[in-house]
């Protein structure tokens, strides 16, 4: 499952994990949201729709260049820098084939990020 992910009008595509909430996600694709930053490693918007992480496998260490998800903010995030979210889980949704770390570093406090299904 691959999903692009327009930001500044540069095309960004993310190979993702088939798993509950990539396969929720699927189904309300295309979707562009208002992203909010998060300190200095993440971009985040709230899923507008209910899922859950329930089968999911949790994780602690989050990567730039990848997709995450948290559960307690149904949150659909997007990496530009390396995070240890210890004491809250997170659950792996895809890594990008190509740095989209740059992109996102250089913007404020918030962005615009289209998500469509290729």
């Amino acid at each position: 499952m691959k999903f692009k992910f327009v930001v500044n009008e540069k095309i960004f595509y993310a190979n993702m994990i088939e798993n509950d909430i990539t396969k929720e996600i699927e189904k309300h694709l295309p979707f562009e949201a208002t992203y909010t930053r998060y300190t200095e490693h993440e971009y985040y918007t709230k899923l507008t729709f209910p899922t859950t992480d329930k089968n999911c496998k949790k994780e602690y260490d989050a990567h730039k260049n990848e997709v995450w998800y948290f559960g307690g903010w149904n949150a659909f995030t997007v990496l530009f820098g390396d995070y240890n979210t210890f004491p809250f889980e997170v659950v792996k949704l895809g890594t990008f084939e190509t740095d989209i770390s740059e992109e996102l570093s250089k913007e404020k406090s918030t962005i615009k990020i289209l998500c469509e299904k290729v």
